[in-house]
């Protein structure tokens, strides 16, 4: 869907100084709970020098510095890349501006190779993952880790998605709730308009892919699958007095998606 790409990085500048307002130094509860710790354990061991890609306003660089680690941190975005500068004070941090659906921008991303690259809550806003699978073997050693989450395909960008909670009766008169997720249309990719937190200015685009369809690049450009991961929230009970179903309501269904891929590395693009 590359000719969405344009509207997504428009969407994301018009959206980035609410999303830093929201996001802060450290991150929502989202990214300090299933998503930083998962991708820290998939990094295993540290890195010396980290890529990140789509940084966002540069929370989990900053997070990934305070352990000892090096980060090279690009973005799309001019407006996320300012904020993220803003907040940054440590020098193990740097920030370059690149369009991850351009494969001259990811080349002239300085500090290559690296021991890691991470992508973090980004792969369902890029129009285009090609370039990405394409490039990255150029910018990381050899069988260095490249570490994604994304909304979990499965149940939370299908075109049609529904958090339900139904009452029932048993026949001796206990009633019981069941929660979860009604999905159709799973294997319509697609995208459609939408928000990352209430109250953004803009709607933006995500981008919809059926498992088959998320990994197809990957595996195109000889990534491998080694490990997968699906967070989901803890088991603290249903928030009764909500004015709406929340993901935390149903700990039994994971709203995230984490990959770790790997390849042989600049040596095996002639391969």
């Amino acid at each position: 869907m590359p000719d969405l790409n344009q509207d997504s990085l428009d969407a994301w500048n018009a959206n980035a100084d609410f999303w830093d307002a929201v996001q802060g130094d450290d991150g929502n509860d989202w990214q300090r709970t299933l998503i930083f710790p998962p991708t820290l354990e998939l990094l295993q061991p540290l890195p010396e020098h980290l890529l990140e890609l789509a940084c966002g306003n540069g929370n989990f660089a900053r997070a990934a510095a305070r352990l000892g680690v090096r980060v090279t941190a690009t973005d799309g975005a001019a407006r996320q890349l300012a904020n993220a500068r803003a907040r940054t004070t440590d020098e193990a941090v740097t920030y370059h501006e690149a369009d991850v659906t351009s494969a001259a921008a990811l080349a002239a991303i300085p500090g290559a190779p690296f021991d890691a690259a991470v992508c973090n809550m980004a792969l369902m806003d890029i129009a285009d993952l090609n370039p990405l699978f394409q490039m990255l073997p150029w910018l990381l050693a050899d069988d260095a880790p490249f570490i994604c989450s994304l909304l979990h395909p499965a149940f939370m960008l299908g075109p049609d998605s529904t958090l339900f909670a139904e009452r029932h009766e048993t026949a001796d008169g206990r009633l019981f709730t069941t929660r979860g997720i009604k999905i159709s249309n799973y294997n319509q990719a697609g995208s459609r308009q939408g928000i990352a937190v209430v109250g953004q200015p803009q709607l933006q685009p995500y981008f919809h892919r059926p498992l088959q369809d998320l990994l197809a690049p990957a595996f195109q450009h000889g990534w491998r699958l080694d490990a997968l991961k699906e967070p989901s929230f803890p088991t603290e009970g249903p928030t009764e007095s909500a004015a709406r179903l929340r993901m935390e309501d149903v700990p039994e269904i994971p709203p995230i998606l984490l990959l770790r891929f790997r390849r042989g590395g600049r040596s095996a693009l002639s391969s």
